[in-house]
């Protein structure tokens, strides 16, 4: 009864997805591959500021009217508000009110799709209108996913993930260090150990389950194998908080967690089969399915139907238009009173567009896992790759090194002639940051210093002798070479080397100026700690040896600490 292909994600590591896609337009041509457009749509707010330019309205009233706006109608928050007050019902405000609300969720403007791509046998052309994306080479279709769905076109999500280059690199340092790389595939997925850490919260940097919301939801669930976990990643989700889920699934697991008789509440007996697995809460789409099949009597057809109607980008009146199909087949085929009907059609609605499939959250529970077994399995690795692959997640740099630095890593500061472009381990319980952590430095820069100091092999390598040499053979700026010395990248002492490198740039820019380098050098003070910790952060975003508590707790005497409360 399908009326429509099946959708297709892959995942990819972020770093390879690039490739895929030339690799894709190579072998489909511009012809028959295509990326999908998405629609940006007016928001009320938006709406009153385009439209009230077309009407040559003032901007800066426009401006404090669409901040102003609330959840009442536009004509009534105006009447409300003073300034507004005596403008409601003239014409060119009017007009502005009606209007603003017809076009409030009609396309804005086009967009790209995330990752959506039309394939096809034939020239999309012929069906499609398509216009030049603004990567050369590359087309963009003028339909979203869900005309591509109902036109039955062949599409595939390619997405990019950064915690699978995450794992891809840290394997990589693993066999660069020369120890065993482990199979992912063969890995203990029930390891006690791993998930006691989990269990307790302990899972910054960890995909999919490093949220405050995750930590403190992990807390209560305890999850001890996969199908734990898959719950997990699906039940911190919009979808289930919406449709009610995620109270009542909390409290039975804290009952089970403690030992407590857990009797189990379900809407209809008919449903226990479907949500017995998740203590009787939607917590799947494919639950979707079979609760129309089994409450209201639907066919696998129509039950897709409904399935496919939530992830449409007007989700909620696409299921509302379900709601009598829906009523009628649980009165008549199971007997269910209209108010229960309603209370389970209630439960769906709030996953409209939020739920995800259970393949898709075991497939995300089993990298959750995996970057959880790696950190603890080989910590240096992970948190190094972890630092070469950001932006990802919820953290900061600077949050990821004091996580690390708890699990028992070590920092050491960038070195022209230790680091590499990115963070390398180095040695046992020790990162180096890499040159492009430095502000300034992009990683092509870094890159460059690398291979002018490593040479073509890295038995001719020839390190920077002096903060002269590394400026003649880099051609670095005068800005980046500052901010490397000031990042401790020379050693030594900082002031003096930023005066030693003035003198050399300022006998490199003017020629004509004679004097001996020695007698103008002089002897400044060492940077405090204080002065370190600020340049750290100024330059780094993070600071590899300091924290500020470290610095002020001296002052804080007679103030607990939070490891003083945990007991």
């Amino acid at each position: 009864e399908m009326v429509s292909v099946p959708d297709i994600d892959l995942d990819f590591p972020r770093d390879i997805r690039e490739e895929l896609l030339k690799r894709v337009w190579d072998y489909f041509d511009q012809d028959r591959a295509a990326l999908l457009c998405s629609f940006a749509t007016y928001r009320v707010r938006s709406a009153i500021r385009d439209i009230g330019k077309a009407l040559d309205l003032p901007e800066v009233e426009l401006d404090k009217l669409s901040d102003m706006w609330g959840a009442t109608g536009v004509g009534d928050e105006m009447r409300r508000l003073p300034e507004f007050a005596g403008k409601a019902d003239a014409p060119m405000w009017r007009d502005l009110v009606e209007l603003a609300q017809q076009l409030a969720g009609m396309p804005r403007h086009i967009g790209q799709h995330v990752g959506g791509i039309v394939l096809a046998r034939h020239s999309i052309k012929d069906s499609v209108p398509v216009e030049p994306a603004r990567m050369d080479g590359r087309y963009v279709i003028q339909w979203d996913k869900d005309a591509v769905d109902d036109a039955r076109m062949v599409k595939i999500d390619f997405l990019a993930l950064g915690m699978l280059s995450c794992v891809d690199e840290c394997l990589t340092i693993i066999e660069g260090r020369g120890k065993p790389v482990p199979d992912l595939g063969r890995i203990d997925h029930e390891e006690k150990a791993v998930y006691d850490r989990i269990c307790e919260g302990d899972t910054v940097g960890i995909f999919q389950i490093e949220s405050r919301a995750q930590i403190q939801t992990l807390r209560n669930t305890q999850p001890r194998n996969m199908d734990d976990l898959a719950v997990q990643v699906a039940i911190v989700r919009p979808g289930p908080i919406v449709g009610g889920a995620f109270d009542p699934y909390m409290e039975y697991r804290r009952r089970l967690r403690e030992g407590e008789p857990v009797n189990v509440q379900y809407a209809h007996p008919c449903l226990e089969p479907v949500l017995a697995e998740t203590l009787g809460v939607v917590l799947y789409q494919d639950q979707v399915l079979q609760i129309a099949i089994a409450a209201a009597n639907y066919t696998a057809g129509e039950a897709e139907r409904l399935r496919r109607a939530m992830s449409r980008r007007r989700s909620a009146e696409a299921m509302g238009e379900h709601w009598e199909r829906f009523r009628d087949g649980c009165m008549q085929y199971r007997g269910i009173s209209e108010q229960t009907a309603h209370k389970i059609f209630d439960s769906l609605l709030g996953f409209a567009a939020f739920g995800f499939p259970k393949s898709h959250a075991v497939a995300f529970a089993l990298l959750a896992y995996e970057s959880a077994w790696l950190r603890y399995h080989y910590p240096e690795e992970f948190y190094c790759a972890l630092f070469n692959n950001q932006p990802m997640g919820f953290y900061s740099l600077e949050m990821l090194v004091g996580d690390a630095r708890r699990h028992g890593i070590a920092f050491l500061p960038p070195d022209v002639n230790r680091s590499g472009a990115n963070c390398t381990v180095e040695g046992d319980g020790f990162i180096r940051l890499g040159l492009s952590f430095v502000h300034g430095i992009g990683e092509e820069q870094a890159k460059a210093v690398v291979a002018e100091r490593e040479g073509p092999t890295r038995t001719a390598s020839r390190p920077f002798s002096s903060i002269f040499d590394f400026s003649q053979r880099t051609g670095l700026d005068r800005d980046q070479t500052e901010n490397l010395i000031m990042a401790g990248a020379f050693g030594g002492n900082e002031r003096e080397a930023l005066w030693e490198f003035g003198l050399f740039y300022r006998k490199q820019h003017q020629p004509q100026i004679e004097f001996p380098l020695q007698q103008d050098m002089v002897q400044l003070s060492a940077l405090s700690q204080w002065d370190r910790l600020r340049a750290d952060y100024e330059l780094m975003g993070l600071s590899p040896s300091l924290h500020p508590m470290a610095l002020l707790r001296p002052k804080l005497e007679g103030i607990t600490t939070s490891r003083q409360i945990a007991s």
